[in-house]
């Protein structure tokens, strides 16, 4: 994917993140700019110059709030992607696509489903306070999502590469795919989907956001109240102590990463 076409990505990512923060700001649901979008506003004042995704974060009760609403009015032209709404779509958290858009992953290309080109839209759960039982919960949910995504996705997530390792991977990633077929993947994600919102009827401190690749937690208070922050040519939320909040999950946010690592998703179908 050359500039031109990164570009292209982004400014359609762009539109469908204004029509998202339409509809929160018309019926007062909270969300905020999430991971590298996050990064990306603070660090450039918009994408991550390499980036080719949006994420957003929503706090379970306004993530469910969305979903009933967003299915209703969302213009034309847009997509509300659940498990609910594209049946063989592999995936614990929403999406909103732009229809008659391409932007397809390798290791999605035999799941038929609409691949649109996307925003991620992703809950964030309550969790103990306790640091031991926090640990012993998260693992839980941890090894939960990680058998999801091995139900629901027969290949990795890395594209091919000529090497043993690569190929190995590749062959017991199948492998437990195709052992892991005995269980309904409903009845997974149902289990998985109550272990991530267990704790949201208790009053708690930490939030985290299951579908991280990194364990992290977050204070509520650095996240709320949220705050306005300027993101390419409008101004969206993001979390109170947006500084604190990348410190967790990138350490030295500040710095740029070496040149090889300015990578984005490299879809392997793409049609804008």
């Amino acid at each position: 994917m050359n500039y031109s076409q990164l570009r292209e990505v982004q400014l359609i990512e762009l539109e469908i993140l204004k029509e998202v923060a339409r509809i929160c700001n018309k019926h007062e649901i909270e969300y905020f700019l999430d991971s590298g979008t996050a990064l990306g506003a603070v660090r450039h004042e918009g994408f991550i110059p390499w980036d080719d995704d949006i994420d957003i974060g929503m706090t379970r009760d306004n993530y469910d709030r969305f979903l009933r609403i967003a299915s209703q009015e969302l213009s034309d032209g847009f997509f509300l992607q659940t498990n609910e709404t594209d049946k063989k779509a592999p995936y614990i958290f929403a999406k909103v696509r732009k229809n008659g858009t391409i932007f397809l992953k390798w290791n999605k290309r035999n799941i038929d489903m609409h691949h649109g080109i996307f925003i991620d839209v992703f809950p964030y759960d309550n969790v103990p306070d306790d640091e031991k039982e926090r640990e012993k919960y998260q693992k839980r949910c941890r090894i939960l999502y990680r058998f999801y995504l091995i139900r629901s996705i027969p290949d990795r997530t890395v594209q091919p590469e000529k090497s043993i390792k690569w190929v190995t991977v590749a062959i017991i990633r199948r492998v437990l795919h195709y052992l892991s077929k005995v269980i309904p993947v409903s009845i997974i994600k149902k289990i998985t989907d109550n272990m991530f919102r267990k704790y949201n009827g208790i009053e708690t401190k930490c939030l985290t956001c299951h579908m991280f690749s990194k364990v992290c937690v977050f204070n509520r208070k650095d996240l709320f109240p949220l705050r306005q922050i300027r993101f390419e040519d409008g101004f969206f939320t993001v979390v109170n102590n947006v500084e604190k909040y990348l410190t967790l999950i990138y350490g030295d946010y500040k710095q740029l990463p070496p040149v090889e690592k300015r990578k984005g998703h490299r879809p392997y179908k793409l049609k804008c």
